[in-house]
């Protein structure tokens, strides 16, 4: 008996501490699991959306990006040959001077929107690469934007500048002037990049989200999550570079196709001789032509930011508006090559000294070719010649 009882307090006394032992351990790691929270990563929902979006987008972000390089190189070679032609005039008319800025700002519109999809395209290249991808991309698009801006209130400087040639000839000559015209395209253009530097403002790159080989994915900064200053931006964008030079160039060119009708009915009714001697101001079938692509151009786009006005982005991320909003910007770049072709058609000026410009490069390019085949030719003649001597 005594024996058994010894037996027991042995048992007891080994297995009894490891029991406890275990129990307060388990009490711990029940409280261990109530108090500590779970580090572990949740992926966002925002992030999540958007990640999805990029993989349903591919296919389009694929078809914008050849359309938008074949559109920025064709854009600045277009616009580089009309600064070409306009620096050949004997002498440059107001008309000239907002012809000339459109080309630059079509130039621009064509090298940094190229630039921007080259960014999201082929940001995988290095990681330096990437790095000044995300760090530029907004800042180019900003260029882009205040050419955009520049390039509408210019057109639409040149639709009041007609109108008013046509409305008051001798008056408007003695008032403007090329002068005031170029003063007039510079303080343009410095409003329209101050309009613009809220893109890097309110925008960057997720760089935690995962970018698919075509799409750098963007986000709002604090100051982008600022609904006011967001409002801000787009009114001032939208009014800007949609609404005031729509307004004003339906009005201004209404008015001058209305002044054009009743001239053309005055000349029906005055001799064949006087007829000759009536002139009407130079560019204005022009200005109606560019003034008809812009708005076939432009107005997707104008749609696009007035939802973003009145409906903030409660239209965003979806991938049936994503893809109107890609291809909408992409549309915009048409407006970029189609002037060139509105000029060759409808500006006698400029396509006469086009084809003066060709005429002399070929005739250099003929008068080379015969002095080589003249000098090859002599050349000739004296080796033979020395040949015969010896």
């Amino acid at each position: 008996m005594r024996s058994c009882l010894l037996l027991y307090l042995l048992f007891s006394a080994h297995f009894c501490p490891s029991m406890a032992f275990e129990a307060t351990t388990d009490q711990d790691s029940v409280v261990r699991k109530q108090t500590v929270p779970d580090n572990r990563p949740t992926q966002d929902p925002f992030r999540l959306k958007i990640s999805r979006l990029q993989v349903a987008l591919n296919d389009v972000k694929k078809i914008e990006y050849i359309f938008i390089l074949f559109l920025g190189a064709l854009g600045v070679v277009s616009n580089l040959l009309i600064l070409v032609v306009t620096a050949h005039y004997k002498s440059i008319g107001i008309p000239d001077v907002y012809i000339v800025t459109l080309a630059i700002c079509d130039t621009f519109i064509g090298v940094f929107g190229a630039w921007n999809a080259l960014c999201d395209n082929i940001h995988s290249l290095s990681e330096r690469f990437y790095w000044f991808s995300v760090k530029t991309i907004y800042l180019t698009q900003a260029v882009d934007v205040a050419a955009s801006i520049t390039a509408s209130l210019i057109l639409m400087a040149l639709s009041i500048d007609r109108c008013l040639a046509l409305k008051f000839p001798m008056k408007y000559s003695e008032v403007w002037s090329v002068r005031k015209a170029k003063v007039l395209a510079v303080i343009t253009c410095l409003i329209s990049i101050v309009v613009s530097l809220n893109i890097p403002l309110r925008l960057k790159i997720c760089t935690e989200c995962e970018s698919t080989k075509n799409w750098l994915p963007p986000m709002f900064t604090d100051l982008g999550n600022n609904k006011s200053f967001t409002k801000v931006s787009r009114y001032s964008e939208f009014l800007l570079r949609f609404a005031i030079p729509i307004a004003f160039m339906t009005v201004t060119n209404t008015w001058t196709i209305s002044i054009i009708r009743k001239s053309d009915q005055f000349r029906r009714r005055i001799n064949k001789d006087a007829r000759h001697t009536v002139k009407t101001p130079k560019c204005l079938t022009l200005t109606v032509g560019i003034v008809i692509i812009f708005f076939i151009t432009q107005l997707p786009l104008a749609v696009f930011q007035l939802d973003a006005i009145v409906f903030y982005n409660d239209h965003r991320f979806t991938v049936g508006f994503e893809c109107f909003v890609i291809l909408s910007h992409a549309w915009t770049k048409v407006n970029s090559i189609i002037n060139i072709f509105v000029y060759l058609l409808l500006n006698e000026k400029f396509r006469r000294t086009l084809f003066a410009i060709l005429k002399i490069r070929k005739r250099k390019s003929k008068e080379t070719s015969t002095m080589a085949t003249i000098s090859s030719h002599v050349e000739n003649e004296d080796r033979n010649d020395n040949e015969t001597d010896f």
